[in-house]
């Protein structure tokens, strides 16, 4: 009892150790974001397609640049994020099994970069064109900063993120944990849990922004069934 309850405090000391370093990791990188935080946010501004935004308090602008500035943070620091994630848990996988998650770590680097592109280039912008349409002569779009950036900023987060679902899945029936046959059979519940996540991370919760958000996601997870199907019989 004694060894196992060492041990156990060894693990959560271990995890104290990796969560401190991740915070330390994003706070270094948020501070070195803020320097930047004004030029970034004028390209946050432009994908509005509008001239200038507004702020209603006296330190919403300061706000938003800290706002900015983490977001920067925790993007710059993603890669080390994941590294702290797989030292905690290599030590308690099999060689296989830390072969296998070794190989995950660029592929999910990839995929979130590729999710954070789709939230900036297809995401917002068609997005907030299909949202201000509804505008008209009498009815012009007077956009706050701190709210267009938390639209903006869970956007571009929540693309990240969530393109990393089908990573998962994969990774979990490589591992054996997840089987194919059983996603297969229960993809109907599989494709309604999507598509309930991504209406929990789209900021607005409108049919067309969720729509574009979940059609690539769904392609994804078909995609990470159909790999995990070749490698079983490989």
């Amino acid at each position: 009892m004694n060894e196992k309850r060492t041990t156990f405090i060894e693990h959560l000391e271990e995890l104290r150790k990796r969560i401190l370093y991740s915070i330390a990791g994003v706070a270094v990188f948020t501070i070195a974001g803020f320097f930047f935080a004004k030029k970034v946010m004028g390209m946050i501004i432009q994908r509005a397609s509008l001239e200038t935004t507004y702020f209603f308090a006296p330190a919403e602008a300061f706000v938003a640049q800290i706002k900015v500035a983490l977001f920067l943070g925790i993007i710059i620091a993603f890669p080390f994020l994941l590294y702290q994630t797989w030292a905690f848990i290599g030590p308690g996988l099999t060689k296989s099994e830390r072969r296998i998650s070794l190989s995950y770590i660029g592929s999910g680097l990839i995929l979130f970069v590729i999710g954070i592109l789709f939230g900036y280039y297809i995401l917002i912008p068609y997005g907030l064109k299909f949202l201000l349409s509804f505008g008209s002569d009498t009815i012009q779009p007077l956009l706050n900063i701190g709210k267009y950036l938390n639209f903006f900023l869970w956007c571009m987060l929540g693309s990240g993120v969530l393109f990393q679902l089908p990573l998962i899945v994969f990774f979990l029936m490589r591992l054996g944990i997840v089987d194919v046959d059983t996603i297969r059979k229960h993809r109907p519940e599989a494709i309604v849990a999507v598509l309930i996540l991504c209406a929990v991370i789209t900021p607005t919760g409108d049919f067309f922004t969720l729509l574009l958000l979940s059609v690539p996601l769904l392609l994804l997870f078909e995609l990470s069934i159909l790999a995990a199907r070749l490698s079983k019989k490989r």
